[in-house]
């Protein structure tokens, strides 16, 4: 998937050239997808290398959560239509100049992005338009488009929103980068510092979160496909102890020592240990492991479920 890390991850090999006819596509009457074929998405069949190479890849950045996820289609990118062609060949005709520029390689690696299904459409229809939307632990590195790092793509799960048939949705995206610079969280960066740069990151040496400038968006992100999942443990909640509009502990814990180090997760053990045996109800459990998580994290988590509990 990405470069030097194909010993680490699945990876994911799609031939962007071979389009489909419109007598070899399927018909997709699901209404609930009518969205992405109506804007030139093609349902990928369970079958192919296409749709097993995004699951995999997937679930692979889910971590210990992916058995508890369920896919329940995979839409790709045809490019078809006039504009979608025109987008695909901006892409590459940006691909080719930013490899010019960084001496051969453009650095173009696959990112997810989560998103409600109102935003999908409006990426399906417009391209990119909202800048400064957190992902993963809930900050933000200065002001562009939050993608995660290929291998992380539970950051991306934290950002999405169930719909209204309570499913969820992430892109994989093409992601053009050529030369990255670490931009700090909280940062106010809108471009890149100096003309050497291209993009952002998050850590140089251990990426999680990739930048793209607002000036680059629709320019240097290809939209490559959609993965439509449910989420079966955020369903509700078989504790007695825990509200049925939460999520199960041991999913909340799951996800946290995610992005915990070690120290901070013991301290949250010992809150779920107190909470189980009653010693402090679930207003104060959730308290006390905000303030242990710094807040942001926790309350993204606990809005998977569409809001707080």
């Amino acid at each position: 998937m990405d470069p030097g890390n194909s010993g680490e991850q699945v990876t994911i090999d799609i031939d962007y050239d071979e389009i489909p006819e419109a007598d070899e596509r399927n018909s997709d009457l699901d209404p609930r997808f009518r969205f992405f074929t109506d804007n030139g998405m093609f349902k990928t069949e369970e079958a192919s290398n296409d749709y097993n190479a995004v699951k995999n890849s997937f679930l692979f950045g889910m971590g210990s959560l992916a058995d508890q996820i369920r896919i329940v289609c995979i839409h790709k990118n045809l490019s078809s239509s006039l504009t979608g062609k025109a987008r695909l060949n901006s892409f590459k005709i940006f691909q080719e100049a930013m490899a010019r520029k960084c001496s051969g390689s453009a650095n173009v690696r696959y990112a997810w992005y989560g998103a409600a299904k109102d935003e999908v459409r409006e990426i399906l229809r417009h391209g990119f338009s909202r800048l400064d939307k957190s992902a993963g632990n809930g900050e933000t590195y200065g002001h562009g488009v939050h993608l995660s790092y290929s291998k992380f793509s539970i950051d991306s799960v934290l950002s999405s929103e169930m719909d209204e048939n309570g499913l969820r949705h992430v892109l994989l995206c093409r992601v053009i980068l050529g030369k990255m610079e670490t931009v700090p969280a909280g940062s106010n960066q809108f471009h890149p510092s100096v003309k050497d740069y291209d993009s952002g990151v998050d850590n140089l040496a251990a990426p999680r979160r990739y930048i793209v400038w607002g000036c680059s968006m629709n320019s240097h992100i290809f939209l490559s496909h959609v993965v439509s999942f449910r989420f079966p443990c955020y369903e509700g909640s078989t504790s007695s102890t825990v509200p049925s509009s939460s999520l199960r502990v041991s999913t909340i814990i799951k996800i946290l020592s995610m992005f915990l180090d070690p120290p901070k997760m013991a301290l949250i053990y010992g809150f779920v240990n107190d909470h189980q045996a009653n010693k402090i109800s679930w207003s104060e459990f959730k308290q006390k492991v905000a303030e242990v998580s710094g807040g942001k994290l926790f309350n993204t988590t606990l809005k998977l479920r569409g809001h707080e509990s």
